[in-house]
């Protein structure tokens, strides 16, 4: 197995796990059921069934939640405060990763800060009543992190509750993770929590104009390393599936993976795009370092600084997803659509 020598030096599958995977072709078909809070406060019986369809339980509302870390942003803005956090959270440098968003860094522990660290000994120690990830795919075991023999020990401490990124779009995500949320007691109807849904449903509609205005506009969304880059297909990631319904014409990369196309730096040509979106976590390539390559600065959207960033790790509630819809519109407001013509 090759090694791939990004910022946070992760292995190549550690890579392809973080970004989804390598998940089987089959439709993951999703649990409709949703946590039941216990009645009168945080006694009592809980369960949830996450969307797999395996159902947690736990004598009462879990009160120790260990998650990943876009899991964790995700329900902190809930009211909902994981006493652990794994996957990455801060860069070589100190700073915060974007899967991180509203966390309190120094009031949550460190599972480990990358896709292959998982310290068990923290998370035991922890005495965790929950844990809460990300399912990436159709089977079982496709989680962030929580793959192959990780995932069974973590459940002997802990049950699991994998909720699903895959071929789903972002409301239904965020639907999701609010339900989770109000089962561990948060409050989706929180003043802020209203006002972020309002605020989301204007963005979206913005986006929806922006992109019949300007009709024609060619979107490409890829990840690049030293090595190549890796092409999104957008029905596997939320956020684009989203965008895509939306009306923004993105293009697919192709091949029979999930998520990725992948190309080397001779074939950055392959897919005309009048705007390109590159991924911004801190082990992605940056795009100052793109340019040592010949090929991507021959691109008719890099010569016209037709250039923005994604994640490839979606904000899943409407407080983190709003200013990047936000900025994704301004973007498509301010693009050509003659750089492919």
């Amino acid at each position: 197995m090759s090694v791939f020598q990004g910022a946070a030096g992760l292995s190549r599958r550690g890579f392809l796990i973080g970004a989804g995977g390598v998940a089987a072709a089959a439709a993951l078909t999703a649990c409709g059921s949703g946590g039941k809070p216990a009645a009168g406060g945080s006694t009592g019986p809980w369960e949830f069934t996450d969307d797999r369809g395996q159902k947690a339980t736990r004598d009462q509302r879990p009160a120790r939640v260990v998650a990943y870390a876009s899991s964790a942003a995700a329900l902190w803005d809930y009211g909902v405060r994981p006493a652990g956090v794994f996957g990455p959270q801060k860069t070589a440098d100190g700073g915060k990763e974007i899967q991180a968003g509203n966390i309190d860094l120094n009031a949550v522990t460190s599972i480990g800060n990358a896709w292959d660290d998982f310290s068990m000994e923290k998370f035991a120690a922890l005495k965790p009543d929950l844990v809460v990830t990300g399912l990436t795919g159709t089977k079982p075991t496709d989680m962030w992190v929580l793959t192959d023999d990780l995932g069974p020990k973590v459940q002997q401490i802990a049950p699991i509750v994998a909720l699903s990124e895959y071929k789903v779009t972002l409301p239904k995500v965020i639907e999701r993770y609010a339900q989770l949320a109000v089962a561990l007691g948060g409050d989706a109807n929180s003043d802020t929590m209203k006002k972020a849904k309002a605020d989301f449903d204007k963005a979206s509609e913005d986006l929806r104009a922006a992109a019949k205005e300007k009709a024609g506009l060619k979107v490409l969304v890829l990840y690049g390393d030293k090595d190549g880059l890796y092409i999104a297909k957008p029905d596997f990631f939320a956020d684009l599936a989203y965008y895509r319904e939306l009306g923004l014409d993105i293009v697919s990369g192709g091949g029979s993976e999930d998520y990725w196309e992948q190309l080397s730096w001779e074939q950055a040509g392959k897919y005309p795009a009048d705007l390109i979106l590159t991924d911004s976590r801190s082990y992605a390539l940056p795009r100052a370092q793109m340019t040592q390559f010949p090929t991507w600065n021959q691109l008719p959207a890099v010569k016209a600084n037709q250039l923005g960033d994604w994640s490839a790790e979606p904000r899943f509630n409407h407080l983190l997803a709003t200013p990047v819809i936000q900025k994704l519109t301004a973007l498509v407001k301010g693009a050509r659509t003659d750089i492919t013509a």
